[in-house]
Protein backbone atom coordinates (compact mmCIF):
# COMPACT_ATOMS: atom_id res chain seq x y z
CA UNK A 1 0.00 0.00 0.00
CA UNK A 2 2.84 2.43 0.82
CA UNK A 3 4.28 1.91 -2.67
CA UNK A 4 0.98 2.96 -4.22
CA UNK A 5 0.84 6.11 -2.08
CA UNK A 6 4.37 7.00 -3.20
CA UNK A 7 3.39 6.52 -6.85
CA UNK A 8 0.34 8.75 -6.44
CA UNK A 9 2.49 11.42 -4.77
CA UNK A 10 4.96 11.28 -7.66
CA UNK A 11 2.16 11.52 -10.23
CA UNK A 12 0.74 14.58 -8.47
CA UNK A 13 4.18 16.17 -8.49
CA UNK A 14 4.58 15.43 -12.20
CA UNK A 15 1.14 16.89 -12.86
CA UNK A 16 2.22 20.15 -11.21
CA UNK A 17 5.39 20.20 -13.31
CA UNK A 18 3.46 19.53 -16.51
CA UNK A 19 1.22 22.51 -15.80
CA UNK A 20 4.33 24.66 -15.39
CA UNK A 21 5.72 23.29 -18.67
CA UNK A 22 2.51 24.24 -20.50
CA UNK A 23 2.90 27.80 -19.23
CA UNK A 24 6.64 27.89 -19.95
CA UNK A 25 7.86 25.59 -22.74
CA UNK A 26 11.47 26.50 -21.83
CA UNK A 27 11.10 24.63 -18.52
CA UNK A 28 13.44 21.86 -19.70
CA UNK A 29 14.49 20.87 -16.20
CA UNK A 30 10.87 20.28 -15.22
CA UNK A 31 10.40 18.23 -18.38
CA UNK A 32 13.53 16.19 -17.61
CA UNK A 33 12.22 15.43 -14.12
CA UNK A 34 8.97 14.12 -15.57
CA UNK A 35 10.65 12.19 -18.40
CA UNK A 36 13.02 10.45 -15.98
CA UNK A 37 10.19 9.70 -13.54
CA UNK A 38 12.00 11.40 -10.69
CA UNK A 39 10.32 11.70 -7.32
CA UNK A 40 9.92 15.06 -5.64
CA UNK A 41 12.69 14.05 -3.21
CA UNK A 42 15.08 13.16 -6.05
CA UNK A 43 14.34 16.46 -7.78
CA UNK A 44 14.91 18.35 -4.53
CA UNK A 45 18.24 16.60 -4.02
CA UNK A 46 19.26 17.58 -7.56
CA UNK A 47 18.32 21.21 -6.97
CA UNK A 48 20.16 21.29 -3.64
CA UNK A 49 23.25 19.69 -5.17
CA UNK A 50 23.37 22.21 -8.00
CA UNK A 51 22.71 25.12 -5.63
CA UNK A 52 25.54 24.01 -3.37
CA UNK A 53 28.01 23.46 -6.21
CA UNK A 54 27.01 26.75 -7.84
CA UNK A 55 27.74 28.63 -4.62
CA UNK A 56 31.07 26.84 -4.33
CA UNK A 57 31.83 27.79 -7.95
CA UNK A 58 31.15 31.48 -7.26
CA UNK A 59 33.38 31.38 -4.16
CA UNK A 60 36.21 29.58 -5.93
CA UNK A 61 36.00 31.86 -8.95
CA UNK A 62 36.18 34.91 -6.67
CA UNK A 63 39.25 33.41 -5.01
CA UNK A 64 40.95 33.10 -8.39
CA UNK A 65 40.50 29.39 -9.06
CA UNK A 66 40.74 28.46 -12.71
CA UNK A 67 40.24 24.68 -12.61
CA UNK A 68 36.68 23.63 -11.95
CA UNK A 69 37.06 19.97 -12.88
CA UNK A 70 36.58 18.90 -9.22
CA UNK A 71 33.16 20.60 -9.20
CA UNK A 72 32.22 18.79 -12.40
CA UNK A 73 33.36 15.51 -10.83
CA UNK A 74 31.22 16.21 -7.75
CA UNK A 75 28.21 16.96 -9.93
CA UNK A 76 28.68 13.76 -11.89
CA UNK A 77 29.35 11.67 -8.79
CA UNK A 78 26.27 12.79 -6.86
CA UNK A 79 23.69 12.60 -9.63
CA UNK A 80 20.96 10.02 -9.45
CA UNK A 81 21.61 7.16 -11.91
CA UNK A 82 18.46 8.28 -13.72
CA UNK A 83 20.31 11.29 -15.13
CA UNK A 84 23.42 12.04 -17.11
CA UNK A 85 25.49 15.11 -16.39
CA UNK A 86 24.95 16.29 -19.97
CA UNK A 87 21.15 16.14 -19.58
CA UNK A 88 21.32 18.07 -16.33
CA UNK A 89 23.58 20.80 -17.65
CA UNK A 90 21.51 21.27 -20.81
CA UNK A 91 18.24 21.37 -18.86
CA UNK A 92 19.56 23.88 -16.32
CA UNK A 93 20.95 26.10 -19.09
CA UNK A 94 17.71 25.93 -21.10
CA UNK A 95 15.72 26.90 -18.03
CA UNK A 96 18.21 29.64 -17.09
CA UNK A 97 19.19 28.15 -13.72
CA UNK A 98 22.70 28.53 -12.28
CA UNK A 99 23.73 29.79 -15.69
CA UNK A 100 27.39 30.72 -15.15
CA UNK A 101 28.07 27.53 -13.20
CA UNK A 102 26.40 25.33 -15.81
CA UNK A 103 28.17 27.12 -18.66
CA UNK A 104 31.48 26.34 -16.98
CA UNK A 105 30.43 22.71 -16.39
CA UNK A 106 29.44 22.32 -20.04
CA UNK A 107 33.10 22.78 -21.01
CA UNK A 108 33.92 19.41 -19.45
CA UNK A 109 31.65 17.21 -21.52
CA UNK A 110 32.11 18.75 -24.96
Amino acid sequence: MRHLEKEIETLRYHQQLLLKIIQNPKAKLDLLIVEKNMTKEEAQQLLELCESLSKKFVTEKAEGYMNFQPLFNDLQKHLTPKLTVKEVIEAFLAQGLHKSFMQEMSKFYY
